[in-house]
C-alpha cells in the first residue's frame, strides 16, 4: 500500500463507516414536523459557547439546559454525480450516514433532526424549483461548486452571509470558486475530494507512475479509462504545464509564446492518447468506475468520494496511486468541492440552525475530526490541513500539499468555468473536436485563448 492510501482507502475498510465528504446523509427519514425555538433568551450564547468549547477541546454544552431539548428539523438536498440513478446500495449507504451523523451532530445541536433527500445532478434544480415554489424548498443544499452556483443562478438559493470566522476559516481561493461576478457567496466549501489513480490489481500489478509508462502499459494490452470533462482532466495538465496559458488568457494578457506551447503539448497528448487503442475516453465518471468494477478497464482517474464504492465491488483488487507525471512534472489535480448552500423556504428558527451548523463545520475541531476519522476528504481549513498533514504517514506525496502553486492556477480557472455555465459548455467543446480529432491541437489553444479573455 502506498503511504498516502492511509488518506483515502482507510474510509472504505470494514471496520470504517461509509462516509463521502462531510457526513449529511441523503436518504429521508422521518422525524418530527416542527420548528420551535428554545425559550431560554441566553440560547445564542450558549451555541457560541460550544463552537469554543469543542475547539478547545472543552465539554459539550446542552443548547436548552433541558432534558428534552426543543426539535429543529432541517431539509436536506444532496445530489449525487452526472444522471446516475438513485440505487439500493446508494439508499444502504446513506443510511449508514446518516445514523453516523445524527449521532455526532446531536451531541453539539441537541434537537436538531435532518430530513434528508437525494437527487441526480441533472434533475436538482427541476426538483427545487418545484419544491420552492410550493413553500417546501430545503433548508440546505449539498452538492458540488458548479452545481451550486447554477442553482443560485436559478434564484433557488439564497447568499450565504459569511462570518469573519468562517471567512478566515476556509482558504480564500476555495472561496472564490463560490463567488459569482456579483461578489455573493452562493455556498460553503466544507470539504474536498481528492483525485487519484484507481485500478484493479489483478490486472495491473502495478499503476504506471508517469504518462510514458501509460502508453507504454496501454500498448501490451492494459486498458485505461479516461474521462472528457475538463475537471477530470485537469491533472494532466499539471504533467504539461499547462495551465499558466489559461490563467494568462483569464487576466486578460496574451500567453507568452513559452506557455501556448506548453498548452499545444497538452493538447496534443490528448489527441494522441485518444487514438491509443487500449485508451478510452468515456462520458462521465460513473462509467469509468462500472466498468473498472465489471473488469472492462484496468485502470481509471477516480475521486476519493467513490472510494467506498469501489472497494466494496473490489475487495482487496482494488489498487490507488498517484496519477502519473508528464515531461513537465508531477500531476496537478483540482480538488473537487463539498459544498453547503442555503435554501430560500427555512423560517427564521431553521435558518439559524442551518448558518450555526455551518460555521461549526469549517472550524479546525471539525474539520480534523471529520478528516481523520473517514479519510475520504481533506479539509478546506488551512489550520485543519496543517494538522492532517503532520497525522497522517505519508501524505506529505499527496499533490494538494507538494504542488500548491499548481492548486492555485487550477483553482483560478475553475472559479471562471464554474461561475459560467455557457463558458463550461464552450471550453468542453473545444476540448471533445481534440479529442475526437476534429481541431487542430494549435487552432484549439488559440480558440481558448480567446473563450478564455475577458469580453471588451
Amino acid at each position: 500500500m502506498q503511504p498516502f492510501e492511509v488518506l483515502c482507502v482507510g474510509c472504505a475498510s470494514s471496520t470504517v463507516p461509509y462516509e463521502s465528504g462531510m457526513p449529511i446523509a441523503s436518504v429521508s427519514e422521518q422525524q418530527p414536523q416542527r420548528s420551535m425555538s428554545c425559550p431560554d433568551p441566553r440560547r445564542r450564547q450558549r451555541r457560541r459557547g460550544w463552537l469554543i468549547a469543542l475547539i478547545v477541546g472543552a465539554g459539550l454544552i446542552n443548547g436548552c439546559n433541558s432534558t428534552n431539548p426543543p426539535t429543529t428539523v432541517l431539509r436536506v438536498a444532496r445530489t449525487l454525480p452526472g444522471n446516475d440513478k438513485v440505487t439500493s446500495a446508494d439508499n444502504a449507504r446513506e443510511r449508514r450516514m446518516l445514523r453516523i451523523f445524527k449521532a455526532n451532530i446531536q451531541e453539539v445541536i441537541p434537537g436538531l433532526h435532518i430530513q434528508p433527500s437525494v437527487y441526480t445532478e441533472s434533475a436538482i434544480t427541476t426538483e427545487l424549483r418545484r419544491q420552492t415554489n410550493s413553500g417546501l424548498g430545503p433548508d440546505l443544499v449539498i452538492s458540488d461548486a458548479s452545481t451550486i452556483q447554477n442553482l443560485f443562478q436559478a434564484n433557488l438559493l439564497e447568499p450565504v452571509p459569511l462570518t469573519q470566522q468562517q471567512r478566515a476559516a476556509v482558504s480564500p481561493s476555495l472561496l472564490k470558486r463560490v463567488t459569482n461576478a456579483k461578489g455573493d457567496i452562493t455556498g460553503l466549501p466544507v470539504s474536498q475530494f481528492v483525485q487519484l489513480a484507481c485500478y484493479d490489481k489483478r490486472k495491473i500489478k502495478s499503476a504506471p507512475t508517469t504518462l510514458k509508462a501509460l502508453a507504454e502499459a496501454s500498448g501490451r494490452g492494459q486498458i485505461f479509462g479516461l474521462t472528457q470533462a475538463f475537471e477530470d482532466l485537469y491533472w494532466s495538465m499539471g504533467s504539461f504545464n499547462a495551465g499558466p496559458a489559461l490563467v494568462s488568457s483569464l487576466r486578460g494578457n496574451k500567453p507568452t509564446a513559452a506557455q501556448t506551447h506548453q498548452l499545444v503539448q497538452w493538447l496534443s497528448w490528448l489527441r494522441d492518447t485518444s487514438f491509443q487503442q487500449n485508451v478510452m475516453f468515456l462520458r462521465n465518471q460513473s462509467k469509468l468506475r462500472r466498468q473498472l468494477i465489471k473488469g472492462e478497464l484496468h485502470w481509471i482517474s477516480c475521486w476519493s468520494s467513490q472510494l467506498p464504492e469501489l472497494r466494496d465491488a473490489l475487495k482487496e483488487n482494488l489498487g490507488i496511486d498517484l496519477l502519473p507525471a508528464g515531461p513537465a512534472g508531477k500531476a496537478t489535480p483540482i480538488s473537487k468541492l463539498q459544498v453547503w448552500g442555503l435554501g430560500r423556504n427555512s423560517s427564521r428558527q431553521q435558518r439559524h440552525s442551518s448558518e450555526e451548523l455551518m460555521e461549526f463545520i469549517v472550524q479546525p475541531w471539525a474539520q480534523k475530526t471529520w478528516t481523520l476519522r473517514y479519510r475520504t476528504t481533506y479539509p478546506v481549513n488551512p489550520a485543519a490541513a496543517s494538522i492532517v498533514d503532520h497525522q497522517i504517514p505519508g501524505i506529505e506525496d499527496l499533490y494538494l500539499t507538494t504542488a500548491k502553486q499548481g492548486i492555485l492556477v487550477g483553482d483560478e480557472i475553475v472559479a471562471a468555468l464554474d461561475a459560467d455555465a455557457a463558458l463550461t459548455n464552450a471550453f468542453q467543446d473545444v476540448l471533445n473536436d481534440v479529442i475526437f480529432g476534429t481541431e487542430p491541437p494549435a487552432k484549439a489553444a488559440a480558440k481558448l485563448h480567446t473563450l478564455l479573455s475577458p469580453s471588451t
